[in-house]
Formats: structure tokens, C-alpha cells, sequence
């Protein structure tokens, strides 16, 4: 039993790592992607009593896990650091730095020649980590408690993505709009808004772990207890097309 596990990890591995997915006693069984990011943003306040209403300029890096459990239709997270905020044409403007983390549905289909076409949706919630006020003159003050340490929202979008040998290139444009009150004031209502234009390049995790292990052979098994792990009892795997 032991040796058919064995052999079935392998097989499965192969698989993910060539075909992206496959069958396991009929049902379709997903995929890992993990990988950096790297974009820019630009941002801005809404109702900010009449000022720093302007969009800013910003970037934003970190790491993203997929999992996909169809060809189509996958879950996205992230772990991302993100530089936005708003500015005043009279005033200069807000920087705020944050730890964010979205959950996104993505559904993905063939198009324009590409590998895959795919719009996504879902929430995100950020962690502000530092900020200032910056005037035009170069003056910088810390951000202090004027403006709420935590929100969250919703982010909309669409991307494409074409494989290479080593992985997967992807461009996401994303929307993000922000449904919490981000201003300490009980009478200023404030939510965040920005653009994001984001590249993502992505490694097949299983793919990524059978590279580091393919150099450890298993000793041979003894004549007459091998294991034909495709014509095993009740077990049938195959590739998809």
C-alpha cells in the first residue's frame, strides 16, 4: 500500500507539472501556482472635506499562491505591500503604506491568441503600517492617528497570462474600492480608491517540488511487487488535453 502511495504522488506530480491538471477516478484535480509581484497603483480619497481628492501615484510588491480547481476557475491570495494615499493640487499630499491580503475568484477562458483570458472579483482587507504628510515645500510629518489603521473593500478586474518554460507571466488591471470609513473624524467619511496595474510571474509549486526531489532515486523494488499505478484496482489517471 505503501509503494502504491508512493507511486501515485509521483504519477501525480508528473502530471500537474505537464498538464496543469488531470483525472483521478474521474474528477479533475487542480493545480498550485505560487510567485512575486510587482506593480504600480494610482490612488485616491473620496469626500475628503474638499481636499486631497487627487489621484497619487504609487507601487505596490509581494507574493501571490493560486489555486486553481478547473482549467477555468481558481482562488487567488496575496500578501502584498502597498504604497497609496491621495494629494492636494494646494497642499501636497498623504502617503500611506500598507500590509494587504485579497481573496479573489478568478474565472479564466481562451482568447486573442493568448493562453488564458480571465476576469477576477473578491474582497481585500489592508493594515496601515506607516504614513506622512507631505507638503509641497518638502515638509514631512508622520501620519499619526488622524486616519484608521484597518479597511477593506472589494476589487474587480480582468488580466491575461502566456506561459513559458519556467512559469507563467501574467498582467493584472484591478480596481479597488474601499467600503471602510479610513478617517479617524466622526464627521469626515472617507474610502479609498485606486487603480492597479500588476505583473505576476508564477511557478507550478508541485512542479517546483518534484525538480528538488527528481534527483533522489527510490531504491528498486524487489521482482514481483511492483506497482502498475495506472492499472491499479479502482485507480485510473490520465491527462487532460
Amino acid at each position: 500500500m505503501k509503494r502504491l502511495l508512493f507511486t501515485l504522488v509521483i504519477v501525480m506530480a508528473y502530471g500537474i507539472s505537464n498538464a496543469q491538471l488531470f483525472k483521478v477516478f474521474g474528477h479533475e484535480v487542480g493545480y498550485i501556482y505560487v510567485g512575486p509581484r510587482l506593480g504600480m497603483n494610482f490612488s485616491k480619497f473620496s469626500d475628503f472635506n474638499g481636499t486631497y481628492e487627487k489621484s497619487r501615484f504609487g507601487y505596490e510588491f509581494g507574493a501571490v499562491g493560486e489555486f486553481g480547481f478547473t482549467t477555468r476557475f481558481s482562488i487567488q491570495t496575496e500578501l502584498m505591500f502597498l504604497s497609496k494615499g491621495s494629494r492636494d493640487e494646494n497642499f501636497g499630499k498623504i502617503r500611506m503604506n500598507y500590509i494587504g491580503i485579497p481573496i479573489l475568484a478568478k474565472y479564466g477562458f481562451r482568447a486573442l491568441g493568448l493562453d488564458k483570458v480571465y476576469v477576477m472579483g473578491g474582497t481585500f482587507a489592508n493594515v496601515r503600517v506607516g504614513g506622512a504628510w507631505v507638503y509641497d515645500d518638502g515638509t514631512t510629518y508622520e501620519l499619526g492617528g488622524g486616519m484608521k489603521k484597518f479597511e477593506w473593500g472589494m476589487g474587480l478586474g480582468a488580466g491575461a497570462q502566456y506561459p513559458f518554460k519556467t512559469g507563467v507571466a501574467a498582467l493584472d488591471l484591478r480596481y479597488s474600492l474601499g467600503f471602510s470609513d479610513i478617517h479617524s473624524d466622526d464627521n469626515i467619511t472617507t474610502h479609498s480608491r485606486s487603480f492597479e496595474v500588476i505583473l505576476t510571474y508564477k511557478f507550478d509549486l508541485v512542479d517546483l517540488m518534484f525538480k528538488l526531489k527528481k534527483n533522489k532515486t527510490p531504491e528498486p523494488e524487489p521482482a514481483g511487487n511492483e506497482v502498475d499505478s495506472n492499472n491499479a484496482k479502482g485507480l485510473k489517471i490520465e491527462k487532460r488535453n
